[in-house]
């Protein structure tokens, strides 16, 4: 029971340990730019790049394994696939944009994401709604995307309201 105990203790901290390493590589290999900002606002913007990318692939493969005989197939949508790559991609951008030090670029990526990550939630909720009846188990195949897209619609807001990216210097709020 002990070796159990300390061989998940180093296994967090061997994950830890490589996280920073990750994040002090990439703070140092963009030439102090990311110095603007906290730590943690990297973490949430990596974990929210990390998470989308990961979504957008088990989407793909979701796919892919409806066409075996281990799962019915599911319906297909590709616009929602296309918003998934959009997704994805605002992860990206809002990380090349605090790279840049550009906010501009940060607040309209961020802006866009929060559009993006609305509709997806309200698209999967949508989609269990109308084939809740031909497939039972759907509710639980899209439950963790549901989960982990609202995680992300709500590091995209805390993102925007601690940075103050819709405010002026007056406190004023923009939208562009």
């Amino acid at each position: 029971m002990i070796f159990k105990k300390n061989q998940k203790t180093r296994t967090s901290s061997k994950i830890k340990a490589y996280l920073d390493s990750h994040t002090t590589h990439l703070v140092d290999k963009t030439a102090q730019k990311f110095r603007l900002y906290p730590r943690w606002i990297i973490w949430l913007i990596l974990f929210l790049s990390y998470n989308v990318l990961a979504q957008g692939i088990a989407d793909v493969i979701l796919k892919v394994i409806g066409y075996t005989p281990i799962m019915s197939p599911l319906p297909l949508r590709i616009d929602f696939l296309f918003l998934t790559a959009v997704s994805v991609m605002m992860g990206y951008q809002a990380l090349k944009g605090m790279r840049r030090r550009e906010l501009d670029v940060t607040r309209n990526s961020i802006s866009l994401g929060l559009l993006v990550e609305s509709g997806l939630v309200i698209g999967d909720i949508s989609h269990i709604i109308d084939f809740s009846e031909q497939m039972p188990e759907l509710f639980w195949i899209r439950l963790p995307f549901i989960i982990l897209t609202t995680i992300n619609f709500f590091i995209l807001f805390y993102i925007s309201t601690k940075l103050r990216l819709f405010r002026d210097e007056n406190g004023k709020f923009i939208l562009a």
